[in-house]
């Protein structure tokens, strides 16, 4: 059992590094994609009073250049109060031609801040269904990105990402997390040769001379930013989900570029059957199973989640996993503010690590968590919570919002047990009153705590409003059958006081092993556990299931004897071990940065004695770490006194 366990924890550390690279960069890409986007936030996160209920999209792109020749949005909206003005995000870039309401043109203001402000000339009461028609024309802004044109080696590419400000770069809308619209239309007018994709279902396309029209219906409820396009010569095929939830296929469409390999292309889009089967086990049916699901090749690094038909540089494994994630947390059920984005990142971070938990072997899922864990560490602080939500790199920063979101629910299984945990994921996302809606971070904590019974007020506080990790210092040796631990507790940020998530402690012994959960009490405290075996060895969360640094100060075999002198040392430190050869010896600070270190040429003797010049070191705290023949590290904790 020791060798099993001892393979698994320095394994982690050294192999399976291409998995974590690739999940790494296509997410970063992502941020960064959404880094350029013009920000226009404390004007477009606002309920304009009414209630979109439907959207009919048409588009005529000029696809030498990008410019929409010819473009309309007909929507159909219901009133939540009373009202005579109408006021969209749109882009000056974008000339509006008219606007018609009850078959009547009427008047509109396009101002200097993006909005179309569209005067009624009537009040519509609360509760009444109406419509209007805005036709428009114009070239895009494409340096924001939110729509681009591309040429590829199949020609040009025209595509849209609109999160999270980007919408009204190319149709009028409301650019909000508070209202989604009830049902979507988009046709789409090409030339021949040309293929154009978007959400939904392709009802028929129409063919007038060289012109194609493709005609798309989406029947669920989808939020302005997932709205969305792709224009280009495409390779299309489709592959079939068998979804055991509902007993039936659902077809995997997808639109890749002709210049790309095709057998490459489906062998690796095949790995979505496997990893839609595994989300629909864990977290319910696939939200949009009456229609379909699909990726899009567009000429962008990275991804975008557009509901039903995802936006794919590549077809990499860990891609699809976190577009595909995204149907369920994000698109289905999405964030109701931007400063909780992590609902949406954070979940789909955590949905593809799930995919080399259940899907891949198990050092691969133990190499992808032990990365995520250091690359959260890697500073001293960072908050999940976004308190900014103008800063765009702050928003889609990728060790907070991605990986540390995606890690703090990790260590939350770890907390509360797969169970509860699982069990409150799968009703948060299929919760009546959040289906097909929006969520609040505290809506999620309500299931979770329903599940496992227990409060989860300190945690929130800690992991999504608090920044930093704990650091642990742990002294341990065994007195007949107890086991003496004494933890001392470092927190890398003064925003949080103690973090409070037990400590996994794997004991391994000649022949057995067991997993500890040690309660923390304090910041400083001594536990003793009872054993019915000898300890041969002890790892602090061998298995990644928790944020934290730390450094086992006992040594691992107590019938070392050694001898550190003085201890407090001025400027000289001696040392020998009674029964084992020294090869080398480290002194390494309290987060284990090597400060001075040696190994010999010809090793000191057991019951010689070895000296270190300490005083070039700083007054504080170190760890020494002598190094013996035997492959064994004596460790002890020493102070320096000057």
């Amino acid at each position: 059992m020791m060798k099993s366990a001892t393979f698994i924890f320095l394994m982690c550390l050294m192999i399976g590094l291409n998995a974590q690279t690739e999940m790494e960069s296509h997410a970063k890409q992502e941020m960064l994609k959404h880094r350029e986007l013009q920000s226009y936030n404390s004007k477009r996160s606002l309920s304009r009073g009414i209630d979109m209920q439907h959207l009919r999209l048409y588009f005529e792109p000029n696809l030498s250049n990008g410019r929409l020749n010819q473009a309309s949005a007909k929507i159909t909206f219901k009133a939540v109060s009373t009202l005579s003005l109408l006021v969209f995000d749109l882009r000056r870039e974008l000339t509006v031609d008219s606007v018609v309401f009850r078959n009547n043109a009427i008047n509109f203001n396009h101002t200097s801040q993006h909005e179309l402000r569209i005067n009624l000339g009537v009040n519509i009461n609360a509760n009444t269904v109406d419509s209007i028609a805005i036709y428009y024309q114009g070239s895009p802004n494409m340096a924001s990105r939110a729509y681009f044109r591309e040429v590829t080696a199949s020609g040009p590419n025209i595509a849209t990402l609109s999160q999270p400000y980007g919408a009204h770069y190319w149709w009028p809308c409301m650019e909000n997390l508070n209202d989604k619209i009830d049902s979507l239309d988009v046709s789409i007018k090409v030339d021949s040769g040309f293929v154009a994709v978007s959400n939904g279902l392709l009802t028929h396309t129409d063919t007038v001379g060289n012109k194609l029209t493709f005609h798309f219906k989406h029947r669920y409820p989808i939020v302005t930013y997932l709205v969305a396009m792709s224009i280009s010569r495409y390779d299309k095929y489709v592959q079939k989900a068998f979804l055991p939830s509902i007993n039936k296929e659902i077809d995997i469409v997808n639109y890749t570029f002709p210049h790309d390999n095709l057998n490459d292309n489906k062998n690796k889009s095949f790995e979505t059957i496997k990893m839609m089967r595994l989300f629909d086990s864990l977290f319910g049916t696939y939200p949009f199973h009456k229609e379909q699901y699909g990726h899009m090749q567009f000429a962008w690094s990275g991804g975008m989640e557009h509901q039903t038909m995802s936006s794919m540089s590549n077809l990499n494994y860990d891609l699809i996993a976190h577009e595909l994630a995204h149907q369920w947390f994000g698109d289905k059920v999405t964030c109701g503010t931007w400063q909780e984005l992590w609902l949406n990142e954070g979940f789909a971070t955590y949905l593809n690590l799930l995919c080399y938990d259940f899907l891949r072997p198990r050092q691969e899922w133990l190499n992808v968590l032990n990365q995520f864990k250091e690359d959260v560490m890697k500073l001293p602080n960072g908050s999940v919570y976004v308190n900014d939500t103008s800063n765009l790199g702050r928003l889609f920063d990728y060790r907070t919002t991605y990986q540390k979101g995606a890690m703090i629910l990790h260590q939350l299984r770890w907390e509360i047990g797969d169970k509860a945990f699982f069990d409150a994921l799968k009703k948060y996302i299929n919760d009546a009153q959040l289906s097909y809606s929006f969520a609040k971070q505290t809506d999620l904590k309500q299931y979770l705590e329903s599940e496992s019974g227990i409060n989860l007020d300190d945690y929130f506080n800690d992991w999504v409003f608090g920044q930093g990790y704990p650091e642990y210092n742990i002294n341990w040796q065994q007195k007949g059958n107890e086991l003496v631990l004494n933890v001392t507790q470092k927190p890398s940020h003064p925003s949080v006081y103690q973090f409070n998530v037990a400590l996994p402690v794997l004991v391994i012994g000649q022949n057995k092993d067991t997993m500890l959960r040690i309660d923390i009490k304090s910041l400083e405290f001594e536990t003793i556990v009872f054993l019915d075996f000898k300890i041969k060895e002890i790892l602090i969360d061998p298995y990644h299931q928790i944020i934290a640094k730390s450094i086992v100060l006992f040594p691992l075999d107590q019938n070392t004897m050694i001898s550190i002198y003085p201890n407090p040392s001025d400027n000289m430190l001696y040392f020998s071990l009674s029964n084992s050869d020294i090869s080398g010896w480290k002194i390494t600070d309290a987060t284990g940065k090597a400060i001075l270190e040696k190994t010999y040429k010809e090793t000191i003797a057991s019951g010689n004695i070895g000296s270190i010049n300490t005083s070039t070191l700083a007054s504080g705290l170190y760890i020494l770490e002598l190094l013996s023949t035997d492959n064994r590290k004596i460790i002890r904790k020493i102070n320096i006194k000057h």
